[in-house]
Parts: structure tokens; C-alpha cells; sequence
């Protein structure tokens, strides 16, 4: 069983109109079936309550001239989650924001993190249960996707209040994949996956230089 407190559901804003969610600290049980153990999330934290979006990375990406990523943009919303971009990028837009802003510290979230927040409680398949046909009420993924990512928000959110936490992009976190220190975790499927691979559990991977059109990322930002 998961020990936690139930996240104070608040909506804060910054200059950048970035909407984040308080999540209380707590324990919980990461992984499924023989890979299962028992995490301490040991400090509170903010994290974004949806991906970070094309409009919010292009404010980084044109300041700076660089980090611009490639997509068809007849095809996507600028409120769909940025998509080609790499591990390095989202670091570096995370530390563009620190210096925007001092008095928080932003960074792409540890995957134990991310678990804790997408399963919000939840020991299920996913954060809304075990029933996959439930999912198309709060994923995008490649039943319903139309071979595209969508705008974030349009879907069910978790019990916590954070969207698109299964399916649209998968999310960058800050850990390594395994010992080797090749590749960066990747977490929550996307938009061309089947329905399991976007499972609360489900750990994928991808070369921190690597960028891919099913690739995003969302921030986490500390209290102190």
C-alpha cells in the first residue's frame, strides 16, 4: 500500500504561465510484478501539471537562436507538447528558466518522481485502473491519435490533477536508464504506442542526444 498525503491542488502561475501542481511527499511502491519496491519521495516538489508545450519552449529556443526543434507545423497546436527535441535540450531550458526566475529551481523530474506522480496513489495498471478500455478517456495513443500528438489538457487528468501523464509524448526524466550511462529514462508512452506501454510502471529509453517526434518533457520545480 502507498503512503501519502493527498496533493494540495493548487494552480501556480509563473511569468511564463506555466501551470504547476503541488505534490505532497510520501512513499509508494515503484515498478510492477518482480521489479516492485518500495520508494521514499523524501521532499515536496511542484511538477508541471501538463508537458511542456511548443509555446512555452519556442519563447526559450528564440531567445537563444539555437535548440530549434523540426516538426510539421500545419499539423500541430502550439499548445500540443514540444516534440524533437533532446535530453540536452530540455536541460538547457530548464536552466534558461532557473535564470529567469532565481527563486525557484526548475529540472526534469527523477523517473521515481514521475511514478510517484502519474500513479497519484494508485497501485493499478494506471493511474484511472486496470481496464485499458478506459483509456482513450485520458491518453492519447496510437488507437486514437491519428498518428499525431494533440494539445495538452484534452484528456482526463489523474486523482492529482496532472494531464497527458499516459500517452501523447513520452517524458524525459533525469536518471539514467541503467549502469551503463548510455541512454536517459524515458516514462508514460506516447501518441504511437499500443494502450501497455503506457502503463504507470512502463520504463523505455532513449541516447540523452537523441530527438524524436514522440519525445517531450515536463519540468519539475522544487520549493526551496
Amino acid at each position: 500500500m502507498s503512503n501519502f498525503k493527498k496533493p494540495t491542488m493548487i494552480r501556480i502561475m509563473n511569468s511564463l504561465s506555466i501551470d504547476m501542481i503541488k505534490i505532497d511527499k510520501g512513499t509508494f511502491i515503484m515498478g510492477e510484478g518482480d521489479s516492485q519496491k518500495k520508494i521514499e519521495i523524501k521532499e515536496d516538489f511542484e511538477l508541471g501539471k501538463y508537458p511542456i508545450t511548443i509555446a512555452e519552449y519556442m519563447h526559450f529556443a528564440k531567445e537563444y537562436g539555437e535548440h530549434l526543434p523540426k516538426w510539421d507545423e500545419e499539423l500541430l497546436d502550439e499548445n500540443a507538447p514540444i516534440i524533437s527535441i533532446s535530453w540536452y535540450n530540455a536541460v538547457s531550458y530548464c536552466n534558461w528558466l532557473n535564470k529567469k526566475q532565481k527563486k525557484y529551481f526548475y529540472r526534469l523530474p527523477t523517473e521515481a518522481e514521475w511514478e510517484y506522480s502519474c500513479r497519484a496513489g494508485t497501485t493499478s495498471k494506471w493511474s484511472f485502473g486496470d481496464d485499458e478500455k478506459e483509456l482513450g478517456q485520458y491518453a492519447w495513443y496510437n488507437k486514437n491519435s491519428e498518428g499525431k500528438t494533440h494539445p495538452v489538457g484534452l484528456k482526463k487528468s489523474n486523482p492529482w490533477g496532472l494531464y497527458d501523464m499516459h500517452g501523447n509524448v513520452w517524458e524525459i526524466c533525469e536518471d539514467w536508464y541503467n549502469s551503463d550511462k548510455k541512454d536517459k529514462v524515458l516514462r508514460g508512452g506516447s501518441w504511437s504506442n499500443v494502450d501497455s506501454v503506457t502503463r504507470s510502471a512502463v520504463r523505455f529509453w532513449n541516447n540523452p542526444s537523441n530527438s524524436f517526434s514522440y519525445v517531450g518533457f515536463r519540468l519539475l520545480r522544487t520549493l526551496s
